[in-house]
């Protein structure tokens, strides 16, 4: 009879291909990563990676998978800790703007830039870019929901055109070696727009 397995243990198989495969993506790129290779980087046997994921492509979904739950928890953590939706939005920009480049973002790039020609690849594209908006959607309603916000726009279009922003400037960061002046007024002509577009509430406005 075969030993049983622990569940922590087989989430730490798990946590530790995702993890060598991601390394193996920052360094090939998605689309020539091998199961060979990511075998090879986790040093497991050839068995034992693919008794948990048949090939890179179900690897990049539990990555990315795994990257909106941490999201939706950083989200919801942030809104937890303020009050002020402000304030939260001002550290979500913060931790965007200093987070250290570890080249998934490319990778992740790369993988939805093809989908114009995987059908079923498109279909997981809009999946993921809903679920973030309607993040966003929700962050940025809760301010409106507890009178700090009076938006000059739909909330859905300032939460596509944040979240889309954002996006454009990890996938120029990763591109383009800006310094850090460039980068700070980016970040600061988002502020600026978000908090004109919002029309926050100064006479709410606490410090925390």
């Amino acid at each position: 009879m075969a030993p049983k397995v622990s569940k922590e243990h087989i989430n730490q198989r798990r946590a530790d291909i995702l993890e060598a495969a991601k390394q193996v993506f920052c360094k090939k790129g998605f689309e020539p990563t091998t199961m060979k290779d990511v075998v090879d980087a986790s040093g497991m046997s050839r068995g034992g990676v693919y008794q948990y994921f048949p090939n890179t492509e179900e690897m990049m979904r539990a990555i990315l998978e795994d990257g909106m739950i941490e999201f939706n928890h950083h989200l919801s953590n942030l809104l937890s800790r303020h009050e002020q939706v402000w304030h939260a939005i001002n550290e979500y920009i913060d931790l965007h703007k200093n987070a250290p480049s570890d080249h998934f973002g490319i990778v992740t790039y790369e993988y939805f830039v093809t989908c114009w020609r995987n059908h079923e690849r498109r279909n997981y594209l809009q999946h993921r870019y809903s679920f973030g908006i309607n993040y966003f959607i929700q962050f940025i309603q809760t301010g409106v929901d507890r009178g700090q916000f009076k938006p000059l726009q739909p909330v859905s279009v300032i939460a596509k055109f944040m979240m889309n922003v954002l996006d454009g400037l990890l996938l120029e960061q990763s591109l383009v070696n800006l310094n850090d002046q460039e980068k700070e007024d980016q970040y600061d002509a988002l502020r600026f727009y978000l908090r004109t577009v919002l029309q926050i509430n100064d006479k709410r406005m606490q410090k925390e």
